[in-house]
């Protein structure tokens, strides 16, 4: 990696890779900068290169890691607690991919999936949680839904009986 020609703060930068500020990758995710920086604060994203007294740049992969947010918090529903043990477990599937790769030995490689394998199921365990508050609303809605059919077949019926 090459260092930046700035005064980093100990960062490098990557190389091949572009660098863009923090409000060219918010308009570009329709995210405001200080969200962004409230990411970074709660630990969920780093960026690439920061230096004294400029704007935070951004490579490719933190545009990536912001994509994935953005979408765990509005499409999805994750609160930012659980965003940051999914990206956890993502950092860490990785880091394990990467061990798996780089092991000759039949012991390492198991133990490998072993930890792989807790990791899937610790994610499961997350989502499965999700889904079931989601299934709840689901059905509180649904009784709403029923109750208030009721209702108003008593207010139809009432007013048959009226005329």
């Amino acid at each position: 990696m090459a260092m930046h020609t700035g005064t980093p703060d100990t960062e490098d930068v990557p190389t091949g890779d572009e660098l863009r500020p923090i409000g060219a990758v918010a308009q570009e995710l329709d995210l405001t900068p200080r969200a962004i920086r409230y990411y970074e604060e709660l630990g969920l994203l780093r960026p690439a290169v920061r230096v004294k007294g400029a704007n935070r740049l951004y490579d490719a992969g933190d545009v990536e890691r912001l994509r994935r947010i953005k979408q765990l918090r509005e499409v999805v529903g994750f609160s930012l607690a659980e965003i940051a043990d999914l990206l956890d477990t993502e950092d860490m599937r990785a880091q394990l991919t990467s061990e798996f790769q780089g092991a000759t030995e039949r012991y390492v490689r198991a133990r490998v999936i072993r930890d792989a394998i807790a990791l899937a199921e610790k994610r499961l365990r997350l989502i499965e949680g999700k889904l079931s508050q989601l299934a709840e609303m689901r059905d509180a809605e649904r009784e709403r839904l029923t109750k208030l059919a009721v209702r108003l077949e008593q207010e139809e019926d009432d007013d048959d009986g009226e005329t």
